[in-house]
């Protein structure tokens, strides 16, 4: 079994290995831009890093293994070849620890961590180009050296959990109930301002969404408490949805919500997290064979998910000050 992993792995490698005299020139700069954030940067947002993980994603769609896997395989590769001849990467270490942590550890413990909450997720769906660099940006936040890699990747996991939805919890005299920190989850982010929509199955449902949102009339948009200027990133709750809970009977909030603990210090929403089974029944007509071209099913369900975030954003509001007690869902 050991010789059969050692077999895999070896071919992965000369796969990426014979993928990299093929990079594009773009490719090859996204992957020198990822790795000098790996390199050098202690867990600062930036887009163009987004865009880089976006580019190599793209580049490496088909080599046939997990998507994350390839680019990670790809960027060590790089990383080799860089330390050799470029003088910034002299000192590589950051950056192959990083590399090492999130392919060896972040990822399969993320899992393990919700092995309750996502056991029926696929990684190609939860471990796209821009959930990778979210992980990367909470590694980095926790400043080298990563000595205790598990330990690391536990505190990365804690940090990475960051969306709860709406939950509703006691309210006891004698002591303050919390979630339980295995419900909390990073929804998969499907744009990000700056860097645009993430390569994948939904990418282009989701630019042409945007497109069709930022087109809207304007007095519909703040009808709806909706600015797209507002949007810092779309994406969408991995969890499996159980129409029967209470906490999930509330009218319209299986469509999505803008994240009410993502909040600006002007007191606006800044994430919009959609649900994943109302994107997968949206995405099933382009993705089924019609009577009617590609195009006008695409626009069909951009137009319905363009939509349903407006109406889930207007029950939601664009703040937490936006409804008070005596709104309902009829002056709605």
């Amino acid at each position: 079994m050991a010789s059969a992993t050692a077999y895999r792995k070896s071919s992965t490698a000369r796969e990426i290995q014979m993928l990299h005299g093929d990079l594009s020139h773009d490719a090859a700069k996204a992957a020198e831009t990822v790795l000098g954030y790996l390199n050098f940067s202690t867990g600062s947002s930036d887009p163009q890093v987004y865009a880089a993980w976006n580019e190599l994603f793209a580049a490496t769609a088909t080599t046939g293994q997990e998507p994350w896997r390839a680019v990670i395989l790809t960027l060590q590769t790089e990383l080799d070849r860089l330390a050799e001849s470029s003088p910034a990467f002299r000192d590589s270490q950051q950056a192959r620890a990083a590399l090492a942590i999130v392919a060896d550890h972040i990822l399969s413990d993320y899992l393990e961590f919700h092995r309750d909450l996502l056991f029926h997720q696929q990684q190609s769906a939860l471990f796209g180009p821009f959930f990778l660099g979210r992980v990367c940006e909470a590694l980095l936040s926790d400043p080298p050296p990563w000595d205790d890699h598990a330990t690391v990747a536990a505190r990365t996991i804690r940090r990475l959990n960051d969306y709860i939805g709406y939950r509703p919890v006691a309210a006891l005299q004698t002591q303050r109930i919390e979630p339980y920190e295995h419900e909390w989850v990073r929804p998969v982010p499907l744009f990000i301002r700056g860097a645009g929509a993430a390569v994948g199955p939904y990418q282009n449902v989701v630019e042409l969404t945007l497109e069709l949102l930022r087109d809207t009339k304007p007095e519909i948009c703040e009808a709806a408490f909706f600015d797209l200027a507002l949007l810092d990133e779309l994406a969408f709750d991995p969890r499996a949805y159980d129409f029967d809970h209470p906490a999930n009977k509330r009218p319209n909030y299986h469509f999505g919500q803008w994240d009410p603990n993502h909040i600006d210090n002007r007191g606006n929403y800044r994430r919009f997290v959609i649900q994943q089974v109302t994107l997968d029944a949206l995405m099933s007509r382009p993705q089924e064979p019609l009577d009617i071209p590609d195009e006008d099913a695409r626009f069909e369900a951009a137009t319905v998910l363009a939509g349903t975030i407006l109406m889930a954003s207007g029950i939601s509001g664009r703040g937490p000050d936006s409804h008070d007690s005596t709104t309902s869902l009829a002056s709605l």
